[in-house]
């Protein structure tokens, strides 16, 4: 009996003695293959192409082509795309109550790089201006804060609206603006004068007071009214000088 027990247990050890290496590589192979799994999963279940596909495919199109909402073709760089996107603007409403900011960046850094133009992700800033001198400066002013037209219309402030605003009214055309994109500005020259108008939405502060930003009119009538008070001071304390007793 007790040799039986013996020889069983040495039985038994010996075959857990050789499947110890085996089970060893099998641990191994996992830790090794478990990253990538994750790392398969992860990117499989990104969710930006179902947050657009639920908001935003019904007005954009599946694939961006446009339908009831503009194109997405020249909507080619995040900055421009996520203030729309949390803000809305035109017809399009305010997602900003829906979606998490993370949704809202991952939405729009999907569309920047997955759905717009090639050729719109080579725009600069610098050609956007010259663009928007050419077309847009005539009615919106050099500032962007708007002008009088004819009729007692107004064209209005676009420093008021997300950037990405101006960029839907150059494809839509909106009121008594013509729609510009197609034979007009490609998608490159819209996507130009997008982030320029996000410049003037938010220009750079050069020090001092901004006066609004609204150019170097409302600069100098500032500096002129200054000058006429300084003016006026100084012969007010030369007047009272030379009238005093002696």
């Amino acid at each position: 009996m007790g040799r039986s027990t013996v020889r069983s247990g040495e039985r038994a050890g010996g075959r857990l003695h050789r499947l110890t290496p085996w089970c060893v590589v099998f641990l191994v192979l996992l830790a090794a293959a478990g990253p990538a799994a994750g790392a398969a999963v992860e990117a499989a279940g990104d969710p930006a192409p179902k947050v657009f596909a639920e908001n935003c495919s019904g007005c954009h199109g599946s694939r961006g082509e446009g339908g009831f909402g503009p194109t997405l073709a020249a909507a080619a760089f995040a900055s421009l795309v996520a203030p729309m996107v949390e803000e809305g603007g035109i017809t399009m409403p305010s997602f900003g109550d829906q979606l998490s900011d993370a949704q809202i960046q991952g939405v729009a850094q999907y569309v920047a790089a997955s759905i717009a133009d090639p050729a719109a992700r080579t725009a600069v800033v610098a050609d956007g201006g010259e663009t928007y001198r050419l077309y847009c400066a005539g009615c919106h002013s050099t500032t962007g804060r708007g002008g009088a037209l004819t009729r007692g219309r107004n064209a209005p402030d676009i420093s008021q609206y997300p950037a990405a605003e101006a960029l839907a009214a150059m494809i839509l055309g909106r009121g008594n603006m013509p729609a510009f994109a197609g034979n007009t500005l490609d998608v490159r020259q819209q996507a130009a004068v997008g982030l320029y108008v996000g410049v003037l939405v938010d220009p750079p502060s050069p020090g001092g007071r901004g006066l609004g930003y609204l150019g170097p009119v409302t600069e100098g009538a500032v500096s002129a009214i200054a000058l006429l008070i300084l003016i006026f001071l100084a012969v007010w304390l030369a007047w009272k000088s030379r009238t005093a007793a002696p």
